[in-house]
């Protein structure tokens, strides 16, 4: 492999890794897609490999796009991150980009209200979510590849700074006219007698409901398990299965689709949705205008329940 190599390739593998998309990685390096391609074409002679193939998901690394990006994308974070400290931060002209680990209920219910205070206060920042399995996530804050996870991960708490943003509970969702929902309620001996879908959810705390479910001998009771929460929902709607999901998501899909949203029957640990960033970030003027302003963005938004 040739030890020369334009730089401005490394910022085009940087975007092309974080958003595994072609089309963000150019709308954020404001250039063309034919420009990001003709880039990862440089990087593919020079390195021999194919480093990114396409997918149903996106752009997928090699696994030595994955080693590269260990020293690439890490380096130029370093080199952002100390711009930032000598330049400072102002959110009304600064173009950077956030990368913040979310689940998809996070996307769903906070993501739109750190956008809205953003459009408003930020117009040139740019958010990028991703989701991490629960081991990547604290080296991912601790290189600064990203730049905060949010959610309920509770085992991220004994490895990084961490702020409460809300609390929330467990609730049953069922179809409207479900034969056991009775006067906006499900009994404890009904609901242990439903089918049940299920939301894998790996990488947060949200185990606890299938934990729950096998706890009262349910297995054989579980129709479907799913990989993410927000298909739930839509799946209840068309159905007379039951399915245990965080109030928010309850909410935000009340008006969506034909559901009604229960008091949990069981008994069922409180949600606490914090975020997550390491230590060494902990004064970056950046970093810390954007957990103010998600702070922010959470207290704004009438559906969840801010700690007072």
């Amino acid at each position: 492999m040739n030890n020369k190599i334009d730089l401005n390739l490394l910022v085009v593998f940087d975007a092309v890794w974080r958003h595994r998309r072609i089309s963000r990685a150019a709308i954020e390096l404001n250039a063309s897609q034919p420009t990001v391609s003709n880039a990862l074409r440089r990087l593919r002679d020079f390195t021999g490999d194919t480093l990114f193939v396409r997918s149903g998901s996106g752009m997928e690394p090699t696994p030595l796009a994955e080693r590269l990006a260990t020293h690439w994308c890490d380096g130029l974070s370093s080199v952002r991150r100390g711009l930032a400290m000598r330049s400072g931060f102002d959110s009304a002209t600064d173009k950077r980009t956030f990368t913040i680990v979310m689940s998809d209920i996070a996307e769903a219910v906070i993501l739109p209200h750190l956008l809205n205070v953003c459009r408003e206060t930020a117009p040139g920042i740019f958010i990028s979510t991703m989701q991490l399995p629960m081991e990547q996530t604290l080296p991912a804050l601790r290189a600064g590849t990203v730049d905060l996870a949010v959610g309920y991960i509770p085992e991220l708490r004994s490895g990084a700074r961490q702020q409460l943003l809300f609390e929330s509970d467990y609730v049953v969702l069922a179809r409207r006219g479900h034969p056991g929902v009775k006067q906006s309620a499900m009994s404890k001996p009904v609901f242990l007698r439903q089918r049940h879908a299920v939301a894998r959810a790996e990488g947060t705390g949200h185990a606890i409901v299938e934990r729950t479910l096998r706890k009262h001998r349910l297995d054989s009771q579980i129709a479907v398990r799913v990989p993410h929460f927000l298909a739930l929902p839509m799946i209840v709607a068309a159905s007379d299965l039951v399915a245990t999901v965080p109030r928010p998501l309850g909410v935000l899909m009340a008006d969506a689709v034909p559901i009604e949203i229960l008091p949990h029957p069981l008994k069922l640990p409180k949600l606490v949705i914090r975020q997550f960033w390491h230590e060494r970030f902990d004064a970056e003027p950046a970093l810390m205008w954007l957990r103010k302003t998600l702070r922010v963005a959470v207290t704004n938004a009438s559906q969840l329940r801010p700690p007072r």
